[in-house]
């Protein structure tokens, strides 16, 4: 069996949940809490363009800018510290190299459509230096003979790890597994695979435990938040896979750390805008939809579950995967128009 890693994006996706205003203090809380922990990945928010960076946000505009934010020393433990950035929204000729700076690798998020434009922004990040992370979006949106095209593109980039994404919460255990064989089949055995789970379907933590139960000479690398902090349904809990981990896999993650962090700072940002299940991102997960749509409709305040599953299942598959809120606005404005309607 191959080794399994944590990697944590409390300080990425939890920024969904408070326009990742973290706060400074906070965010050394949260490197140095998840180091002591053992966690071996630490992914510490986005690299953006066009943004104003500001110590208490996780929003960098330089690689150089988060080595505010990290342990020192022991401290830092033997955790790895990175960043995320969107194809499109960074431009990754910037980068210095990466001795440099104080993280080792990047995270390259991509829409399907711009997955080869975004492989050479791979090339570009790992030629000077970096750990590459590749993270195609909505990975089940890729038919077999796309994937494996894709994964034959990536054995010849040589990144450090390749991912499944699954950015809707939609994926059911039999096509992860069918992804995650594919994956395993056909990449490069030096190259990790990932998982990155969201929890619109409640599924994240059991899709965990299926990628372990699979006992694969792969190594592994499994996403999670604190406590789930996540647009959303939110993420898979970094306390309970760690605790998982330990009991069913051999790993020695120390919890103290984990609960500081969910007690001192996680718990008082749930307070203020609580994430996890709901109606409206159970809805859009069903119908293979973007969870921003579902959250749309839930706003309207006018519209029960049935009908809000009514309106989505009348989607343009076409439209599912990207947020357009003319285009739901419309379909909200046409199905109220019926509703009346059917009642004179």
């Amino acid at each position: 069996m191959g080794t399994i890693q944590m990697l944590d994006c409390t300080l990425r996706d939890g920024g969904y949940c408070n326009d990742c205003r973290f706060g400074l203090d906070n965010q050394r809380r949260i490197t140095a809490g998840l180091a002591a922990a053992g966690v071996e990945i630490i992914e510490c928010g986005f690299l953006l363009d066009r943004v104003l960076h500001h110590p208490d946000v996780t929003r960098f505009t330089h690689p150089e800018q988060i080595g505010a934010v990290l342990p020192r020393g022991r401290a830092a433990g033997r955790a790895r510290y990175v960043a995320l950035a969107d194809y499109g929204k960074y431009d990754f000729s910037r980068l210095p190299p990466q001795a440099e700076v104080p993280i080792q690798g990047i995270r390259v998020a991509f829409h399907k459509k711009d997955r080869r434009a975004a492989l050479e922004a791979c090339r570009t990040v790992r030629e000077k230096g970096y750990q590459v992370f590749v993270q195609p979006m909505v990975s089940v949106s890729y038919t077999e003979g796309e994937f494996l095209d894709l994964i034959a593109r990536v054995n010849a980039l040589q990144p450090y790890a390749f991912y499944i994404v699954d950015s809707f919460g939609t994926l059911q255990r039999g096509d992860l597994l069918r992804l995650f064989r594919l994956a395993e089949a056909h990449l490069d055995p030096a190259v990790r695979i990932g998982f990155h789970p969201h929890n619109n379907l409640q599924l994240a933590f059991a899709n965990a435990q299926a990628l372990v139960e699979q006992n694969s000479p792969r190594d592994l690398i499994v996403d999670s938040s604190v406590y789930g902090m996540g647009r959303g349904a939110g993420n898979l809990n970094t306390e309970l896979f760690a605790r998982y981990l330990n009991d069913r896999a051999g790993a020695s993650y120390r919890m103290g750390p984990l609960l500081d962090i969910l007690d001192g700072v996680v718990l008082d940002f749930y307070r203020q805008n609580p994430w996890g299940y709901s109606a409206a991102h159970y809805l859009s997960a069903s119908h293979q939809a973007h969870p921003d749509y579902g959250s749309y409709l839930e706003g309207k305040k006018t519209l029960t579950a049935r009908e809000m599953d009514e309106i989505l299942a009348g989607m343009n598959p076409e439209k599912r995967r990207m947020f357009d809120p003319d285009y739901i606005e419309e379909l909200y404005r046409a199905y109220r128009t019926e509703q009346k309607g059917r009642a004179l």
